[in-house]
């Protein structure tokens, strides 16, 4: 059981762990006679691993005293769920109160299961695919595929491996007030939906997404990019390419089969789990990567508007990915109590964060934004220098904390 807490200033601590290319937060929520914890996500990319994940469920459970009340699964992704797979062990020595995941994943359900059994027959078709054709261009393809494999561990450790927990599939409505017994914590389920017209919208419209420069001052969109970075030219006199270069480079283009994986990996990110903490007056939005159809299906809505303005934490969706925080969504959240925290790494892919998107979070977040790739693990890629941290945020071996304090 979780330890009582001590005597400790009325605050929400939110702890981004530096797991490399993935997520994995930890909230704590004051209550009368102890400390309350959700984790939301446990997940780290396979060509993203900085080698961190023990010590960081460790830490976790640690802190947590083997008790967590709710863990959230956002989505079935690698980068998100794997280290419930590669921690099972220590995770079988953790109680929780209620594990959350989205409905897209209910083994019950018929028609998510048609929806996962297409999928992985897919990507086992694809992985052979691109493993027969060989060869480093494929790369950010492979990395794709590998997102959405080999999650099986994870998702048994998540079904059956918590010790009393109630497992519960969620979607868009089901709101939880004293969520898992915690007391005074609303939780506002945004999404995913169930209609399918939103699932298959991936990418935004040019008015909703922040572009990246081009050459001559235009813009072009963002997003993950299956060039390898010596085909990208420097220049308006554009790459030197040899015939063999050329001809790799017309073997992915005359390809579908690359867009489709990159297609299926963008459908696993919309059935993320968005989840809205509403807790003694402060509000935290936590969308896993939720891309745009995810995201419309609730900010068009009526009251959206309301709860976007009352938002003081953002956990930046999709590791800072272009396609993934709508400009209409960003805009609507306050500035001066607004904080935000990005996990994130350009290993494996040098397009993610997208800097205009990081730019406008840093204008936009008055009380400050802070990545993890700043903070300087060994053997992991380093990020921006980070400088000093804005008020309110401290740091620690492997980890970022925001403390949030609470209304009177």
């Amino acid at each position: 059981m979780a330890r009582p807490r001590k005597a400790a200033p009325a605050a929400i601590r939110i702890r981004m762990y530096r797991i490399g290319f993935g997520d994995c937060f930890l909230l704590t929520f004051p209550g009368p006679t102890r400390d309350h914890h959700v984790l939301v996500d446990c997940g780290v990319h396979p060509r993203g691993n900085i080698r961190t994940m023990e010590a960081v469920v460790d830490d976790l459970l640690e802190v947590t005293g083997s008790h967590i009340d709710i863990v959230i699964a956002t989505h079935a992704h690698q980068d998100h769920i794997a280290g419930f797979g590669s921690c099972a062990a220590r995770f079988s020595r953790c109680s929780a109160g209620e594990v959350w995941l989205p409905w897209s994943e209910d083994p019950s359900n018929e028609r998510a299961s048609a929806m996962r059994g297409r999928r992985q027959e897919t990507v086992s078709r694809l992985t052979q695919h691109f493993a027969a054709l060989g060869g480093s261009q494929f790369g950010a393809v492979e990395a794709a595929l590998q997102n959405l494999a080999g999650n099986d561990v994870a998702l048994r450790t998540l079904r059956t491996g918590f010790r009393g927990a109630r497992v519960r599939y969620l979607v868009k409505g089901e709101d939880q007030q004293d969520a898992a017994g915690v007391p005074g914590l609303l939780v506002r389920v945004l999404g995913p939906g169930t209609d399918e017209a939103f699932l298959r919208q991936m990418d935004p419209p040019a008015k909703q997404r922040y572009l990246r420069a081009a050459p001559g001052g235009t813009e072009v969109v963002g997003g993950v990019h299956p060039f390898a970075k010596c085909w990208i030219p420097s220049s308006d006199r554009g790459p030197h390419l040899s015939r063999r270069d050329r001809k790799l480079l017309s073997d992915i283009a005359s390809d579908p089969t690359a867009g489709l994986a990159f297609t299926l990996d963008q459908a696993v990110n919309n059935t993320s789990l968005v989840t809205l903490f509403e807790f003694r007056g402060r509000s935290l939005l936590f969308p896993g990567d939720a891309q745009y159809g995810n995201w419309r299906n609730w900010i068009d809505a009526p009251g959206a508007d309301a709860l976007l303005s009352q938002v003081d934490f953002y956990k930046v969706s999709h590791h800072g990915s272009v396609n993934a925080t709508p400009k209409a969504a960003l805009e609507k959240m306050p500035s001066a109590s607004l904080a935000a925290m990005v996990s994130t790494q350009s290993e494996p892919w040098s397009s993610i964060p997208e800097g205009r998107l990081m730019d406008a979070l840093a204008r936009k977040a008055g009380r400050g934004i802070v990545r993890s790739d700043s903070l300087p693990v060994n053997g992991g890629p380093r990020g921006p220098r980070r400088g000093r941290l804005p008020r309110g945020f401290s740091s620690g071996p492997f980890w970022f904390d925001y403390t949030l304090p609470l209304e009177a």
